[in-house]
């Protein structure tokens, strides 16, 4: 496993986490995995632009998200960072297990609002989210 975080740090930096790029996430997330939307409870995907609680949720992610590289390789901020996701998943009663499905719309928004994703930014973010989700299994939270 090859994570480059200086690329991934200055990749995270050029996301501009609004209510655009929320509803983008979620839009593509529920869209790859109406599943996902039933357990959220989320409106068709369609309609999440106009949905202001999803539009919170879906940036406290980007949020997280853009937080793992700063963290990645520190033992305890990267554990506090994970910890992010699990609280939130909690909080909306959606098991953790399901954090494997949200990589691709996660790489969709940081292709459209971050300045592009080209092939090593893409490896790298799936590498740390693979490692994100090994950790959080390792660490019996799934």
């Amino acid at each position: 496993m090859v994570v480059n975080a200086d690329l991934l740090k200055k990749h995270a930096s050029q996301l501009k986490v609004t209510k655009d790029s929320g509803a983008d996430y979620y839009k593509e997330l529920f869209t790859k995995h109406p599943e996902l939307g039933d357990l959220y409870g989320a409106p068709d995907p369609d309609m999440i632009a106009r949905a202001q609680k999803f539009i919170m949720f879906a940036m406290n992610e980007l949020q997280f998200f853009i937080s793992l590289p700063i963290n990645f390789g520190q033992e305890r901020p990267w554990r506090s960072a994970l910890s992010n996701f699990k609280e939130h998943y909690g909080d909306v009663d959606v098991p953790l297990k399901e954090f494997n499905k949200t990589i691709d719309a996660f790489l969709v928004v940081m292709a459209k609002h971050a300045g592009g994703l080209n092939a090593e930014q893409k490896k790298s973010w799936e590498e740390l989210l693979a490692k994100a989700y090994s950790d959080m299994k390792a660490w019996g939270w799934l």
